[in-house]
């Protein structure tokens, strides 16, 4: 949305945008300066805020210049999905942006395998992702359909290359779990989007982001279909996969470390127990001859025990 926005406003005012599915609200650091309205079910009260369904939004028709949906679509109700884009449609007055992992096998097992890695890393199933496995992911053609058919001009851009996702999002969410290693993650972050962002915009793609426009946008329309064309488009890196089964593999290997690291700990933990019981008997037994050995336990033997009631 950083190099979308600008296109779209070229010389003109800054744009009013309305996202719907954006809480938390994160658009705002991307597109500073334009006035942004969230809209999501979860939405915390505010200004700039609205909690309400993407598929009855709250405004009157054409009350901003760009409606965005940004990783939304996936997570709504496949029935609902019509009345979600035609809602998004008819409160933009010049444009909408949708941006999705729309339903593709290889996005799915990226999802599948995204899902096991974090349950196994990270020891909880991301909600996110599970929602992507268990509903049907929405189709390309048919949202780009109902788009063009609400009257727009549309351009679709490939974000976030599939085998470089992966591997980011294996290393986002193993530095993510453990305390130690966290505050290195902006620092990752920032050093992967400097060094391969310009080439996440490149088939495979993880997600599109269909943008459309009411009015001809001229030369701009140019400039956003570059940015489908950047120079990412070269075939898969499979060093990226093998770099991420690695991980796996390694991560595997320390997680069975952690898991017999606990078990000798537990087992040193016996010993000490089983060794404290030992000194007690010793100790108990060495008090018991020194009691036998008294005067009086010969006495206590001899004539006191016999008598004592059975």
């Amino acid at each position: 949305m950083a190099e979308i926005a600008p296109i779209l406003e070229g010389d003109g005012p800054a744009l009013t945008v309305v996202e719907v599915g954006g809480w938390p609200p994160r658009l705002r650091d991307f597109l500073p300066g334009r006035e942004i309205t969230v809209v999501d079910v979860a939405a915390g009260a505010g200004p700039g805020c609205a909690r309400a369904a993407g598929t009855a939004l709250p405004f009157p028709d054409r009350s901003f210049d760009l409606a965005a949906s940004l990783d939304t679509l996936e997570h709504v109700e496949p029935a609902d999905r019509p009345r979600f884009i035609a809602e998004l449609c008819r409160v933009a007055r010049s444009c909408v942006v949708v941006a999705a992992p729309f339903a593709a096998e290889a996005v799915a097992a990226a999802d599948r395998a995204m899902l096991e890695f974090i349950r196994a890393q990270a020891g909880y199933e991301h909600p996110y992702l599970k929602e992507h496995v268990a509903l049907a992911p929405p189709d390309l053609v048919e949202t780009l359909t109902r788009l063009v058919d609400g009257g727009l001009d549309v351009q679709v851009v490939p974000s976030g290359r599939l085998d470089r996702w992966l591997f980011m999002m294996a290393a986002y969410y193993t530095l993510d779990a453990d305390p130690a290693l966290r505050p290195a993650l902006p620092f990752v972050m920032e050093a992967y989007n400097r060094a391969f962002y310009d080439y996440d915009k490149a088939e495979p793609a993880y997600r599109h982001f269909l943008v459309g426009a009411y009015a001809g946008l001229g030369r701009r329309w140019s400039r956003l279909a570059e940015l489908a064309t950047g120079p990412g488009a070269e075939a898969v890196d499979s060093r990226s996969m093998v770099m991420v089964l690695e991980l796996a593999r390694t991560l595997a290997l320390k997680v069975k470390d952690r898991e017999a690291a606990a078990l000798a700990a537990q087992l040193a933990d016996k010993d000490r127990e089983l060794a404290a019981l030992t000194e007690r008997a010793a100790a108990l037994e060495d008090f018991m001859v020194k009691v036998k050995s008294l005067p009086l336990y010969s006495f206590y033997e001899k004539f006191v025990k016999p008598r004592r009631p059975r």
